[in-house]
């Protein structure tokens, strides 16, 4: 490592020195590996010396934005783990309504600021996710109704490549590798930062409303019945969980249309039975993007299986909450996710992301902190996995994948995946960058 420390003025981390072990943490508890040395840039000029020195001495190197993906991406046993967190700076320009974020911002972070100036974009429901990965490989969130996906509103990218290049990425410089990065993944460089599009919001009608979970089956047909016909400004899902060990259900919400119309979306959700909490109304979107934190804390196990459905039949809600009713941790839960507007009628050739059609995703997130709780937990979700098969398609999304392989990558892709592999072998020929939901250079 003398060689690097010599090549780097940033900080290096190795086994043995004392932030190490906090650093190669990342948020799913499960992943504990130890990579060889951490290096954690402060600017693209870092992030370029790291990649070249990598190369230079014949080091694998993964790359942590947010450090959230479930399988645990961003950190390899034996690797050069370029740490993008200290770099985490968003510039918002009011009047252009755009956002510079560098690559190791989180959503919170961004949505903070944004919020400062009424302007918001798409983006993830847990605020301590990586801006970065999360639109990388498509980036669903409350506004993709309305607003399309993360990777729709990305402007221009700042991206080192495998030779440790600083490219400009844009609709008129290097377009085929703009096309690329929305949905692509980590597969082509590391992106240092990305320009959004931002959007006017002021403030948004939503929140979250629970029943107990006898009224589950009530409540997800009423659920799928709303979102058959929801309007673009309308995101919702479903969920079974437990709460203070109770089993229950919930519907969590977000409109971002006019307030009457958010306030009569958000009393549609209302059975005959009152709910045992509502916490909806008008709320700062701030307030939306972080109120499902505590649903999953970093530091805790988890494991997910993400089944896509066209539809939510009769049969397939009754399979959800038979499996759920069998939930092996109060930690686990079960999400319905509902994709629609302005995320689905994007052509699907026009980004990388393939999956642009209305459908439900259902996240099976098994979570334990009790190490005993493993197994049973992980066979819980495939079972319940398994058992949406017969109802569901073979698509998948990278952003939920854990160590399913090649043939859920390319199923997460479809049509674009040869594409994105001819792409991978002009950029990317020797696969520098495969620490990911890996697309291999073609041929």
């Amino acid at each position: 490592m003398v060689g690097l420390r010599q090549g780097l003025s940033c900080s290096i981390l190795v086994q043995g020195d004392q932030e190490y072990d906090s650093a190669r943490r990342v948020w799913n508890g499960m992943i504990d590996r130890r990579p060889s040395v951490i290096v954690r840039p402060t600017c693209s000029a870092d992030v370029i010396h790291s990649v070249r020195l990598a190369r230079e001495h014949g080091i694998a190197a993964s790359v942590r934005g947010g450090g959230h993906s479930v399988a645990g991406k961003a950190v390899a046993d034996g690797a050069m783990m370029i740490d993008l967190s200290l770099m985490r700076d968003v510039q918002i320009n009011p009047g252009r309504q755009t956002a510079l974020v560098q690559g190791g911002a989180t959503w919170g972070e961004l949505d903070r600021m944004a919020g400062r100036y009424a302007l918001a974009t798409t983006g993830g429901v847990i605020s301590s996710t990586g801006v970065c990965g999360l639109t990388l490989g498509g980036g669903i969130g409350w506004l993709m109704g309305k607003h399309g996906l993360s990777c729709d509103n990305v402007i221009s990218a700042d991206l080192i490549n495998a030779e440790g290049d600083l490219l400009s990425v844009s609709e008129s410089q290097n377009e085929d590798l703009f096309w690329a990065i929305r949905g692509g993944g980590g597969n082509f460089g590391i992106v240092t930062a990305l320009e959004f599009r931002l959007h006017e919001l002021a403030a948004v009608h939503g929140g979250v409303m629970l029943y107990p979970r006898p009224l589950a089956f009530d409540l997800l047909r009423q659920y799928r019945d709303l979102t058959l016909k929801a309007p673009d400004e309308l995101t919702a899902y479903a969920a079974l969980l437990v709460g203070d060990g109770h089993p229950m259900a919930a519907i969590a919400l977000c409109h971002s249309g006019p307030k009457a119309d958010g306030a009569a979306a958000c009393k549609s959700f209302f059975l005959s039975t009152p709910p045992v909490a509502d916490m909806v109304g008008e709320k700062k979107y701030t307030e939306i993007q972080t109120m499902l934190d505590f649903t999953a804390p970093a530091g805790r196990h988890y494991y997910f299986k993400c089944p896509f459905l066209c539809e939510l039949t009769d049969e397939t809600i009754r399979t959800i909450i038979d499996y759920a009713a069998q939930m092996p941790t109060e930690e686990s839960q079960v999400v319905i996710e509902h994709m629609h507007g302005a995320a689905s009628r994007v052509p699907t050739e026009q980004t990388a992301f393939g999956l642009r059609r209305v459908h439900y995703s259902i996240n099976i997130m098994a979570g334990w902190s009790d190490v005993a709780m493993a197994e049973k937990s992980i066979e819980w979700a495939q079972g319940l996995a398994s058992a949406l098969s017969a109802f569901g398609t073979s698509d998948a999304y990278v952003n939920y994948l854990g160590d399913e392989g090649s043939s859920a990558v390319r199923a997460s892709y479809g049509a674009n995946y040869v594409p994105l592999m001819k792409l991978k072998k002009k950029y990317d020929p020797y696969n520098f960058f495969r620490f990911n939901q890996n697309i291999p250079p073609a041929g």
